[in-house]
């Protein structure tokens, strides 16, 4: 887990997202970035982020101070038992800690634009 409780989420933990409503009263939101390096994927209701050497790929992610160290380990203990690794990425001289998979699921479409919230406007699942 990070040392700072700071976490990058680009899915259903991002604002007014499914598991974003589990957790909220211990989510404090910190802003809104574009993450180069990385490549975002679906999986059917949740996406998944590779990293990438491919010059401009990007994802959108929501950054977040989790509040509540019971709710933090929660979230981490979701992530992992879902097939997620936990990571970090350095934004503005922080660390912040990113879940993200090991490689590409077969099937499984790339989502261009980066952006999680974009494309479920789109999609119906």
């Amino acid at each position: 887990m990070n040392r700072n409780s700071q976490y990058a989420f680009y899915g259903s933990l991002m604002v007014g997202m499914d598991n974003y409503l589990l957790y909220q009263e211990h989510l404090r939101f910190l802003g809104k970035v574009e993450l180069e390096g990385f490549k975002m994927f679906a999986l059917t209701h949740y996406p998944y982020v590779l990293r990438t050497e491919e010059s401009g790929r990007k994802i959108v992610a929501e950054l977040f101070q989790i509040t509540n160290p019971k709710t933090e380990q929660s979230i981490h203990e979701m992530e992992l038992e879902v097939g997620y690794i936990f990571s970090e990425v350095t934004i503005a001289d922080n660390k912040f800690g990113i879940y993200l998979l090991k490689s590409h699921v077969v099937g499984s479409p790339e989502i261009s634009t980066g952006d999680w919230r974009a494309f479920r406007k789109l999609e119906r699942f």
